[in-house]
């Protein structure tokens, strides 16, 4: 097998794990949403690190994707301290916001006669097929980055998401807490939209955990079968994107995952008959 299809395998297995991990933690916290905002959150880094650097570099481009999601969380931090607004309604504003400055900025590159777009473009839906060896060493470090911190804090992360004013009372940081569980949903996303794209990033975070959540209440294998469903789904989706022409892969992962929750869905409401005796 060509060394370039074993690079798409291995960056989106890794990306697939590291999505499913962080978002069963965000889906158990009732903070999906932030997902959604981080992901559309991080188009103007993205440009603008590209504009203030020259280059394609995607160790250059998740730094400035980084940036733009944190600045998006303390936004949206901001707004629910200093206003009676629901939180929803701070969410959408601001992801509606940076996304549209992105967009702005996208447009303003896509009509400069030096260098176009770039490539910038692939990030809305993902191409996958523009990494290379020194990408997947970088996604190597953030994957076992998040995996670490998953590992040696998922009883306290779920502790929080079922009894935070026990852990807040015990002398454990709610904000301490957040701000990990952020900076693990910005790296996630910053890594993942070269594959799925800022559209639909949110989604690799959430159908997974959800499809897992149909079937299971226990922590563990609410773990194992988002990393099932969300690694499967997006080697699968890839190997579509790769074999179609002109197919963007963030779309055919997306479908993948979808299908994969509406067949357990539709599975779950199948009524099953036994025989007696």
């Amino acid at each position: 097998m060509d060394l370039s299809i074993w690079i798409v395998f291995v960056g989106t297995a890794l990306i697939g794990i590291s999505a499913a991990l962080v978002g069963t933690f965000t889906f158990l916290q009732k903070k999906s949403l932030i997902g959604d905002a981080i992901s559309h959150s991080i188009l103007p880094g993205i440009v603008l690190a590209y504009m203030l650097s020259g280059q394609r570099n995607t160790l250059i481009l998740m730094l400035g994707a980084f940036i733009a999601g944190w600045l998006a969380t303390q936004q949206i931090s901001w707004l629910q301290r200093r206003t009676k607004l629901k939180s929803d309604t701070i969410v959408a504003a601001t992801l509606s916001i940076f996304f549209a400055v992105g967009l702005a900025l996208l447009s303003y590159i896509q009509g400069r006669p030096d260098d176009g777009q770039a490539g910038l473009s692939d990030f809305l839906f993902g191409k996958i097929a523009a990494l290379n060896v020194e990408d997947l060493y970088l996604f190597l470090i953030v994957s076992v980055l998040i995996i670490a911190v998953t590992f040696f804090r998922y009883k306290v992360m779920f502790s929080f998401a079922f009894n935070k004013e026990f852990m807040i009372s015990k002398g454990f940081s709610l904000k301490w807490n957040d701000f990990l569980l952020n900076a693990m949903t910005i790296l996630v996303v910053a890594m993942g939209v070269q594959a799925v794209g800022v559209v639909l990033m949110s989604a690799l975070l959430i159908i997974p955990v959800l499809t897992a959540r149909m079937l299971t209440y226990r922590l563990k294998s609410l773990i194992t079968l988002s990393l099932l469903f969300g690694t499967a789904s997006s080697l699968l989706g890839s190997y579509i994107s790769i074999l179609g022409k002109n197919i963007p892969t963030g779309p055919c992962i997306i479908l993948v995952l979808s299908l994969g929750a509406i067949s357990v869905a539709l599975f779950l409401r199948i009524p099953f008959k036994t025989k007696k005796g």
